[in-house]
């Protein structure tokens, strides 16, 4: 694990030396990992501010449907990669279930210079609500086209 978050770094500082790109204002995307679904993001505030919603689908968890509403507070490392942290909550549910949780994401993320995509890996731990009790970590790769620069 500890080699693959190393080849991963290195990827993302390798292609963010590249030449600059503006930033963007609008992305929409897919995701991928234990929750696959869409992704889209939108920049709330000129420098930093953006909110982030996600329609989700479980195939591991009993069909899991979930829609997920995120704060995020991105750090511009360069023009091409950007850290990024914040939070929310998710509703989640399935034909028995039913599931409110806090969130909190952590990330990075790579704007490519030969085409308008976003490449970004986030780790999103989640906190049940209802349950009172750590229900769900996530790490996920979302691929995002740039709508609006």
């Amino acid at each position: 694990m500890r080699r693959l978050l190393l080849i991963i770094t290195f990827l993302f500082v390798t292609l963010a030396a590249t030449k600059a790109q503006d930033a963007y204002i609008d992305a929409i995307g897919l995701r991928g990992g234990p929750l696959a679904g869409v992704t889209y993001k939108h920049f709330v505030w000129p420098v930093s501010g953006v909110i982030e919603g996600i329609v989700g689908f479980n195939f591991l968890n009993d069909r899991t449907v979930s829609f997920t509403g995120l704060y995020e507070h991105h750090l511009f490392i360069n023009y091409n990669l950007n850290v990024f942290g914040g939070g929310g909550t998710t509703l989640a549910f399935n034909s028995s279930t039913f599931r409110w949780q806090a969130e909190a994401i952590v990330g990075a993320e790579l704007l490519l210079d030969t085409m308008p995509l976003l490449i970004s890996l986030d780790w999103k731990p989640g906190w049940s609500i209802l349950d009172s009790e750590f229900v769900f970590t996530e790490a996920a790769l979302s691929v995002r086209y740039i709508l609006r620069q």
